[in-house]
């Protein structure tokens, strides 16, 4: 019988307070080398708070995450990136006085061990992640010239170029249309064929279902549910909590 692999992100009674308030409140979960997981659920559920957590930028209360065995709780963000955690944010902030290419190879500056490199190095890794995500057309344009689908990718192009082991991607579905999503949905199955594992929130079920082989349901700093995506979307918990008796009208239709 061969020996279990252990998983590469495990978070353990993971809990963030706010004051008297438990945004985060014990969670639990495991991610696998080279899985793709979303985790979905009600505003104020806790999500992009785990997400901070997980790459350093809150602190725990309580709890531990741990990387390839190793503990990460406490960490600072820069450690974190270093370690192989890359992330995006929900409000992009490109800088603005750069090109889109510049932009991507401060992640390669300034990333983890295998992205950091000189300067030389940094710009050839930001055209090859530039050509990933859909951008290398546009590599020399000003940011200022971006569409919001565009800036979207730019944030991601910036997070794979500090060469991540593990990627945490917070709604970049966000406020685009379905042609857009499914251009989105396409990137991030490119970078996931890399051999990146992928952690997603998203709000956009096609995505959960299109994309991830495991959905994890937060709600008020728990985990509601999880399981794969067919299987949670259709489990009444869930549609009581967060999609609604519309969704689950369609998914019976």
């Amino acid at each position: 019988m061969s020996a279990a692999v252990s998983p590469q992100l495990e978070l353990r009674g993971v809990t963030k307070r706010f004051g008297g308030v438990a945004a985060v409140d014990g969670v639990s979960f495991e991610v696998a080398k080279g899985d793709i997981v979303g985790i979905i659920g009600p505003n104020g559920a806790g999500k992009t708070t785990l997400l901070n957590c997980i790459s350093g930028t809150q602190r725990l209360d309580r709890g531990d995450i741990r990387l390839n065995g190793s503990s990460i709780a406490g960490i600072s963000p820069h450690r974190v990136a270093k370690l192989g955690i890359g992330r995006t944010f929900q409000i992009v902030k490109p800088f603005g006085s750069m090109t889109v290419r510049e932009n991507a190879a401060i992640g390669a500056l300034f990333g983890s061990a295998q992205a950091r490199r000189g300067v030389a190095g940094a710009f050839a890794l930001a055209d090859e992640v530039l050509e990933l995500v859909g951008l290398r057309a546009k590599a020399d344009h000003p940011v200022s010239a971006l569409t919001i689908p565009d800036r979207k990718r730019l944030e991601v192009a910036r997070a794979v170029a500090t060469r991540p082991q593990l990627l945490l991607l917070d709604e970049v579905m966000a406020g685009l249309n379905n042609v857009e999503v499914d251009d989105a949905l396409d990137m991030v199955r490119a970078v996931h064929a890399t051999g990146v594992t992928v952690l997603l929130i998203e709000h956009v079920m096609r995505v959960i279902v299109g994309v991830c082989r495991r959905a994890i349901v937060l709600d008020f700093g728990h985990v509601l549910a999880q399981g794969e995506p067919e299987v949670v979307l259709r489990d009444e918990r869930v549609i009581q909590a967060y999609l609604g008796e519309r969704y689950a009208k369609r998914l019976k239709s």
